[in-house]
Order: structure tokens, then sequence, then C-alpha cells
């Protein structure tokens, strides 16, 4: 019984565990680092729901083998209560053909007794004619004396023969009631095995429940940990495009200031050339007082670069302006215990609603992913970046300039989606940011 009551308390740690495990993650989110962090985190957990999986199956391991024993006691226990049926059995039998001998003492009894009466009546009644009988009816006295001892021994037999039944019926009795006091003793016994039966019987199935709790944990921490390899998948392909797109945009940032630097020299040559032809040709007319000498344009730099985007953004799904899941940590929409960081909005929608661009921009990625569906990243300058996931189509390519409300995409639930919606995500500096703090419906 104690081992049993260990068992719930484990089971019940272990749904406890489950739930607390993923709640304890802390991870600030936003760059690679945070990501990767956020990574290991998971990665973390799921060791320790594995631990948690291996502990609960040794845990059934051992109350199957438990049961195991406890079904080999009840089939134990019911061989036990079947041979003593047989034995009580036997010994009714015993008892009914004993009480069958008392009750046959019992009638020869009554007959001998019957005829004794019947002679001691006949004597009683016809004893002097008798005796009178026997004296002349006697050839001698030899004779006479025979027959009376005769009558004597008659009367000893019958006396003999009462007291030889009843002695006889006396011990019949005497096996009889020692019958009874056997099938008395057998029918305890038969009452404390079917009390053990039903003792074991009871704690089969108590822990034949104890086994369904922990098979129900199993399958919790089966769960958490697809849960999990799911989300270190997406985790891990978050990180890889998360990556590909820092370097891509280092990569625009120093062909943008490679430009910026030719464009400087060349400036600056074009400077220093202008400078020398002025020089020239105020030395070929230094004898010309009276010349004014022009000033020389100096040709400057007109790269333009991405105007800020710190105002409001457009509404990304006109007349739609519920919202289904917030920015920031959120219950697993997978089912589970376990939380994790929703770094964007969910705006719910029929499949097919158009979705348009918050601002103006160039699509910095438009493909299908694993995990995010088919999504598409618009950079809007200054590091700015809102992106649009779980899109049944995209109508934009990687490259193509975009205006503010034009239509990028239509609603859907492509990747990891659990119904048809827009996932928008703001991204500033390479971290997420809260959306409403740029759009509102």
């Amino acid at each position: 019984m104690h081992k049993k009551v260990k068992n719930y308390i484990f089971a019940a740690a272990v749904t406890t565990f489950l739930g607390l495990a993923a709640v304890a993650q802390v991870v600030t989110y936003g760059d690679v680092s945070g990501e990767k962090e956020s990574l290991n985190d998971l990665k973390n957990q799921r060791t320790n729901v594995e631990d948690i999986l291996s502990k609960l199956e040794s845990e059934k391991e051992d109350s199957e083998k438990y049961l195991a024993d406890l079904d080999a006691k009840v089939s134990e226990i019911a061989e036990k209560i079947y041979k003593l049926q047989i034995e009580i059995d036997t010994k009714n039998e015993e008892i009914d053909a004993t009480q069958k001998q008392i009750e046959k003492a019992e009638v020869d009894i009554a007959e001998q007794y019957e005829a004794m009466k019947l002679r001691i009546q006949y004597m009683y009644e016809n004893g002097n004619a008798n005796y009178v009988s026997m004296i002349l009816d006697s050839q001698s006295i030899g004779d006479f004396l025979n027959r009376a001892e005769y009558i004597s021994e008659i009367t000893s037999y019958d006396r003999n023969m009462l007291d030889e039944m009843q002695a006889k019926k006396n011990e019949i009795e005497a096996a009889k009631a020692s019958l009874d006091r056997q099938l008395a003793d057998l029918e305890t016994l038969q009452t404390e095995a079917e009390a053990e039966r039903a003792a074991t019987e009871t704690l089969m199935a108590a822990k034949n429940a104890e086994i369904e709790s922990v098979n129900a944990s199993i399958s919790e921490a089966q769960n958490q940990i697809k849960n999990l390899d799911e989300d270190i998948e997406a985790q891990q392909e978050l990180i890889s495009e998360m990556e590909s797109i820092e370097a891509r945009r280092k990569a625009e940032e120093a062909s943008r200031k490679a430009a910026e630097e030719a464009s400087r020299k060349a400036a600056e040559e074009a400077s220093r050339k202008a400078a020398e032809e002025a020089s020239r040709k105020a030395t070929e007319n230094s004898g010309k007082d009276n010349q004014t000498q022009q000033p020389t344009k100096v040709p400057q730099d007109n790269t333009q670069k991405p105007s800020s985007n710190s105002g409001k953004f457009l509404w990304p799904l006109s007349g739609r302006s519920y919202i289904s899941s917030y920015f920031g940590m959120r219950n697993n929409p997978f089912g589970g215990s376990s939380t994790e960081f929703h770094n964007g909005i969910d705006i719910p929608a029929p499949t097919g609603t158009p979705i348009i661009a918050v601002s103006g921009g160039q699509v910095a990625w438009s493909y299908l992913s694993s995990s995010a569906g088919n999504w598409i990243g618009i950079d809007h300058g200054n590091g700015t970046y809102s992106v649009y996931m779980h899109m049944s189509s995209r109508l934009v390519k990687e490259g193509d300039y975009v205006t503010a409300g034009q239509t990028i995409g239509l609603v859907g639930s492509t990747g990891r989606s659990s119904g048809p919606h827009l996932h928008l995500s703001i991204r500033v500096d390479g971290g997420y940011v809260n959306p409403l703090n740029y759009v509102s419906p």
C-alpha cells in the first residue's frame, strides 16, 4: 500500500513538472543571440522531459511487474478456493452418507426395540402358562433348565442388541460431528480465501488505475517532446532565416558604404581636378587684375537613405479588427502545458482575404517556410521590417518595391498554423517589437 501511495504522488509530481517546465522559460527575444538562447532553453526542456519520460516508463514497468505478481496471486488463490470447494463437496457427501447411516441405525434400533417389547409383552401375558408348558413338555430336568436358559438368553440378546445399536448410533453421530467441524473449518478457509481474493482484486484495480495515470503522464510527456521538437525545428529555421537576413543586411550595408565611399572619393577627385583647373586658369590670367574668379561647383553625393518610419502604419486586413493572440508570452496553441513567446499578433480572417503592405518599401524575402508557411518580409528602411506569415498565396517576390496599401498576399493557414489567420510582426534593428506600437485597427 505504501508503494501505491508513492506511485500516485510521483505521477502527480510529474504532471506538475510538465506544467512548470515551460513556464520557467524566461528568455529575451528579438536578436539572433536571444533566439539561440531560446533554442538552447528548448533543448534543455526536451532533455528534462526525456528524463521524466524515462522515469515514468520505469515506474510503469515496475507497476506492470507488480500487477503481474498480483495476477499470479489471484490465480493461486482461485486454485486454492477451487480445491477447498472440492473438499467441502466431499465432506458434504460424507456427512450425507453418515446422516443416512444414523437414520438407518435409528430405524434398526426402533425395530429391535419394538420386537423386544412384543416378546416381553408376550412373556408377561403368558408367563405362567409358558413355565407350566416348559415343565410339562420337558423330557428331563436338564431339558427344562435348557429351555429356561434359552428364554433368558433371548431377553439378554435383546438388551445387548439395543446397547450395540445405540453405541453404533453414538459412534456414527460422533463421526458426523467431526465431519461437521471439518466442514466448518473448510468453509472458514474458503471465506478467508474469498476475502483475500477480493482484497487482491481491489489492489489490482488500484494498480490498474495507477498505470492508467502513469500512461496519461507518459502520453503528456510524449506530446510535450513532440511539441518541443516542432518548436526546436521552427526555432532553428527562424535562426537560419534571421542569420540569412542579417548577413544580407550587412552585405547591403557594406555595399552601400562602399558606394558612398566610392562616391566620396569621386567627389574629392573631381574637386581636386576642379581646383587644379582653376589654379591653372588663374595663372594664365594673372595679368588681368580686374578679372573676377567664378566659383566652381563641387558635385554632391545624391545617395538617398531610406526615410524613418517611426510613425503609424496601415492596418493589414481591411474590416478585420479582432486579434486572437497578442505579442508576448502565451500558452502553446497546439496543446500541452507549455508556453511560448509570440513575436507578433494574430488576426483571424477567411482564407483568401487580401493582405496589404502596412507601409512602402522593398520586399526583403518572399518564400514558403515549414514553420511560417508562405511569408513575406518588407524592408521599410532604418532597420524596420514588417513580416507577414501563414499566407495562402504570395503576390509579390523578393526585390519588388511596394507601396503602402498594396495587396501583397492572401490569408491562409500554411506552415505551423492552427487555422486561417495573418500573423503580423514588426522587426526593428534585428529585434521583434509589439506591432500595436505601429499599427491599429
